[in-house]
């Protein structure tokens, strides 16, 4: 008999009934895997509709979320943490911040909100626990107070201009 199931992207697939155990063995097809044939009104769960085939069979677990990574490695009794590995581009967010700070020069302080919003997205997205999040979060603050320093700079040296323009066209 020819079966119809429709895998994790919703794309269907025909399959004869003895091709079936090759694919529960390959974990293609789970018992929550809808499978559907002439027989059947609707599509239904394979482990209703091949019950037999899913005897002895059991469930792969599902997979863990980032959060429950990082707990899961911090949650080892006896385990010896390894030191992680600093990201570069929290590290350059940082010091890019700084240089922005320190020279009011603009390039400066936008490389450093960028690779700190690159690295705040990494560090989020990292199983282990690290300080990137923070070097990237504290690049991004400088780059910010940075641009806002190379704002005060412009106006308040186009002040200076403006003023010294009006003094010389009020004394002549």
């Amino acid at each position: 008999m020819e079966w119809f199931y429709a895998d994790s992207n919703n794309q269907q697939h025909t399959v004869e009934e003895a091709e079936f155990e090759k694919l529960i063995e390959t974990g293609a097809v789970s018992s929550a895997t809808l499978v559907w044939n002439e027989s059947l009104p609707n599509w239904i769960p394979a482990g209703e509709a091949l019950a037999d085939k899913f005897e002895g069979v059991t469930a792969a677990p599902p997979a863990l979320t980032n959060h429950q990574a990082k707990q899961a490695i911090t949650a080892v009794p006896g385990a010896t943490r390894q030191a992680p590995a600093a990201d570069a581009v929290a590290i350059c967010s940082l010091v890019f911040g700084i240089l922005g700070i320190f020279t009011c020069f603009p390039v400066f302080s936008l490389a450093g909100i960028i690779c700190g919003h690159i690295g705040r997205k990494r560090a989020r997205l990292e199983t282990g626990p690290s300080s990137n999040g923070g070097l990237s979060l504290g690049g991004m603050i400088t780059g910010y107070v940075g641009m806002v320093f190379f704002v005060i700079f412009c106006l308040v040296y186009g002040a200076i201009i403006f003023a010294a323009i009006a003094s010389e066209v009020g004394s002549s």
